[in-house]
């Protein structure tokens, strides 16, 4: 099933309000879960989708949740695109179907092409394919310990799913500082799979590993 968990949904929502894009990509739309929660938390945003499944768009009602649709595989849309910009890049249960070397390269080229990127990945849950679709199966582990490559970005991890919140290269009006105090102090819930048990509120932690800091927005 093209789902995607619900154990730190209120840190997602809360955030894109808080970044109020204007312009976001989701990455692996699936069924359109975050593109649906663009539209309530950020209305005005423009929705940009990327979609491996060709059934999927008719299945799900993507091409009337998304303003742009791409149906074309994550990990080399971005080298057809490389001029897009966006306030928001959201991958969602998504990056652990692509090989590792391919999901790296897909964060190293958003990172220069957003503000921010939200990735949530599962770590210990085996997949195979579903439903017939093998681009559903899980191929590659993630967690925190693979972002020691970029230089400011803030995670979590609760119940088998990591969240991680990079500062990419484009400029933001908030920092990565302001934003990770505002989501600690708003107590959000983190929850059980279930989508219901509460398990603790959100404690983002931040990685900050200093360089050229006139280079750098922060």
């Amino acid at each position: 099933m093209p789902g995607s968990f619900p154990v730190f949904d209120a840190v997602v929502q809360q955030l894109v309000q808080r970044v109020a894009p204007a312009r976001a990509l989701d990455v692996g739309t699936g069924a359109g879960k975050y593109g649906r929660l663009l539209a309530e938390f950020a209305p005005a945003c423009q929705r940009v989708g990327i979609e491996v499944e060709p059934g999927y768009v008719a299945q799900f009602g993507l091409a009337g949740l998304y303003h742009q649709l791409h149906l074309a595989d994550a990990g080399a849309w971005w080298r057809d695109h490389p001029d897009e910009r966006f306030d928001l890049v959201l991958i969602g249960d998504c990056i652990e179907h692509l090989p590792k070397s391919q999901g790296l390269d897909l964060l190293n080229a958003m990172v220069y092409r957003c503000a921010w990127l939200v990735l949530l990945a599962p770590e210990f849950i085996v997949q195979p394919a579903t439903g017939g679709v093998a681009s559903e199966a899980h191929v590659s582990v993630w967690s925190e310990r693979d972002l020691h490559w970029h230089d400011l970005w803030a995670w979590d991890n609760c119940r088998a799913i990591t969240l991680m919140v990079l500062r990419g290269y484009q400029p933001s009006a908030l920092t990565l500082a302001q934003l990770v105090e505002q989501l600690n102090a708003a107590d959000l819930p983190v929850h059980h799979f279930d989508g219901q048990t509460l398990v603790r509120p959100a404690r983002l932690r931040t990685v900050a590993q200093v360089r050229e800091v006139n280079y750098r927005l922060p």
